[in-house]
């Protein structure tokens, strides 16, 4: 049970709501004044059966109990939910959630992380043993203001210095192990600390939370850099080093730089290139790419001109391409037919820095050349094409087998038709191979590549999928699923969905979809959430999209991801489709409960004198109104029913799901 469920069943919205407005018995619910909007007639109405409430009179509008709090006393819901927890003596977090057992362990270890950041940085600044470190950040032109942003700091040479100082601040040798502060030999039967005489650089989550450390020597001993182990907090593939700082700058540039090391970032930060994040030595994952893919479509890889910083590159390019996000385009084949392919979304490019110098040495000796050569940044295509021929001899028919095959799936992927016909002379001249051969073996990889998605698909979900095309797949409604959860989860599922919905609605004559659909507080806030992020420019998938919303909202957004997980898969372009229908429904079935309200309310005055008169000419006034919306909806489904974007009738998942099964 989520913290909102746990609230709301333990307060009775009637009691609640009586506080702020007299409220008079009729039948089975209760009526008042409605506290929005000056009226003599008693039109707003608390149903406790469902713990909601409507105002039937000019407002028109309702909810639950926390839409009722935010509302009368202008709260958000965040706001709200402090209000509520402490009437219903719900214990919440600083951030509004629950404390589970899992993440007060989580909260417990950052807490002696921050510490020990706050330990080391004391150091650096002040201990007379770190004057070794205060020399090395001295040589590499980093200045207070650098150290002080990033906490860089000091580690004792000394194999218990940690232990003692965290241990005298009432932290336990548990809470230091659980953090990877320290090391436990069990050979030895003694527990030291992880680090020691080093330079400490705190890395830190998306949110600025200390989660582990890198920490560098300062002489040629290995290893140059350790970092901390994998813990409940850290999981080095899943961080970029300097996202925290990087992210508004990354929005404001456009792209991002991504290096390969922390030095490199501190440089770049303070020499004002601050749209730059490390990936701390390692290939790229796509946990990475799909945290960058948020902020910018635009990615610049900063290649090292060593054999070692190339290879990493190109692994992490390979990860890109299979990773991040595509758009579907239309590709004529060589028949005349038309194919739908994926292409990539983003935009690879890759810089190539001068012979022997590193990121940093280039930033601190000529900013203003680093910002050219990142603007002269090569398409990844003309990169890998330079790769391709010196790892290959294209005097070979195997040579020239293995860099066509490389390519082809690069030139796949590009969506502009002239690029693609750039490149398919390009590799054709290359290999002395003809364009036509060339563009065969296009469309033979486009027909394997669709395929394996099938069979994979196929697999996954026990049979054949329904596919209208070889387009990327969207997940289909289960009936029985609630139909405000559907809608909220097709948009968090496809961005785009959103405008698609609000444009198509708006052409039938429909208002665009708003708060007033959802009943559910955290729908209507989740909903902002991501009408504001889209409004903003921003971008998100699913693995991510914790970060992006209020906490109190992360319990419903991982029920309605759990929730997509079971579902059977139809055609992305069946989804938006099937979406406003569901919205079309959605909204037929707010009426119907209406109705079905206003019906019961009639019954409940029949007996009251004083009122029956207004009451019957009010209420058979809003019937009249909502059976003429209710009429002009149904005929919009019945309409849609019919024809299909594909000139198809709707997928059976969301004839079930939109009431239209049997028309």
């Amino acid at each position: 049970m989520s913290v909102v469920d746990d609230i709301k069943g333990r307060l009775d919205i009637v009691d609640v709501i009586s506080a702020y407005v007299p409220l008079k018995k009729a039948g089975r619910n209760f009526k008042g004044l409605c506290p929005f909007h000056a009226e003599k007639t008693p039109s707003f109405v608390v149903f406790p059966d469902n713990q909601s409430w409507h105002c039937f009179g000019s407002c028109g509008i309702g909810g639950d109990l926390f839409s009722f709090i935010m509302k009368k006393e202008k709260l958000d819901f965040g706001e709200a939910l402090q209000v509520l927890a402490q009437r219903a003596g719900v214990e919440l977090t600083a951030h509004g959630e629950e404390i589970s057992p899992e993440e007060q362990n989580r909260e417990r270890v950052r807490q002696v992380l921050q510490t020990a950041a706050a330990y080391f940085h004391n150091l650096l600044l002040t201990a007379p043993a770190a004057q070794i470190a205060r020399d090395y950040v001295g040589r590499r032109g980093l200045n207070s203001d650098t150290l002080a942003r990033f906490q860089l700091g000091y580690a004792l040479d000394d194999w218990e210095a940690l232990k003692r100082t965290l241990l005298a601040q009432g932290y336990t040798t548990d809470h230091l192990l659980a953090a990877g502060l320290l090391i436990h030999n069990e050979e030895r039967g003694s527990i030291y600390d992880r680090f020691r005489h080093r330079l400490i650089i705190p890395i830190r989550d998306v949110q600025g939370r200390v989660i582990g450390f890198g920490a560098r020597a300062f002489d040629d001993i290995p290893p140059k850099y350790l970092n901390s182990p994998q813990t409940v907090v850290f999981d080095k593939g899943h961080v970029l080093y300097g996202l925290d700082q990087a992210r508004r700058a990354i929005r404001d540039a456009g792209h991002v730089v991504i290096v390969e090391g922390y030095m490199d970032v501190l440089a770049a930060h303070q020499y004002g290139a601050s749209n730059v994040v490390a990936s701390m030595g390692t290939a790229l994952t796509e946990t990475q790419l799909r945290q960058l893919r948020r902020y910018t479509n635009e990615f610049v890889l900063a290649l090292d001109a060593d054999d070692a910083g190339s290879q990493a590159t190109i692994r992490g390019v390979a990860l890109a391409r299979q990773a991040l996000e595509k758009e579907t385009v239309p590709v004529p084949t060589a028949s005349g037919a038309v194919r739908q392919e994926a292409r990539l979304a983003v935009n690879v490019r890759v810089m190539t820095l001068p012979q022997g110098f590193d990121p940093d040495d280039l930033i601190r000796q000529d900013v203003a050349q680093w910002h050219a050569l990142v603007k002269a940044a090569a398409p990844l295509v003309d990169f890998l094409f330079g790769v391709a021929v010196q790892e290959n001899d294209l005097n070979t028919a195997k040579g020239k087998a293995t860099v066509v095959r490389e390519l082809v799936p690069l030139i796949q992927e590009l969506a502009n038709p002239i690029e693609r016909a750039h490149y398919v002379q390009r590799l054709a001249r290359l290999t002395q191979v003809d364009e036509r051969t060339i563009q065969r073996e296009i469309e033979r990889q486009a027909a394997a590549s669709a395929a394996a998605g099938n069979a994979e698909r196929q697999a996954r979900h026990g049979g054949p999928t329904r596919l209208i095309r070889t387009a990327p797949v969207t997940l289909a409604p289960k009936p029985g699923d609630g139909l405000a959860g559907y809608i909220l989860q097709q948009v968090m599922l496809q961005p785009h969905l959103l405008p698609e919905a609000d444009r198509q609605l708006v052409a039938m004559g429909f208002v665009p979809l708003g708060e007033s659909d959802f009943g559910r507080s955290e729908q209507r806030t989740l909903l902002q959430v991501l009408t504001d992020l889209r409004g903003r420019g921003e971008t998100w998938q699913l693995p991510t999209l914790q970060e992006d919303v209020p906490p109190f909202l992360r319990a419903y957004l991982a029920d309605l991801v759990a929730g997509l997980q079971a579902r059977p898969l139809v055609a992305l372009d069946q989804a938006a489709y099937d979406l406003i229908n569901v919205v079309l429904r959605l909204r037929q079935s707010n009426l119907q409960q209406r109705l079905q309200e206003l019906r019961h309310l009639q019954a409940d005055d029949a007996g009251t004198q004083a009122e029956a008169s207004d009451g019957e000419r009010i209420y058979r006034g809003l019937v009249d109104a909502h059976r003429r919306d209710l009429g002009k909806l149904q005929v919009a489904l019945s309409r849609r029913s019919l024809l299909s974007q594909d000139g198809q009738r709707p997928t059976p998942q969301a004839a079930a799901l939109t009431g239209t099964e049997n028309l």
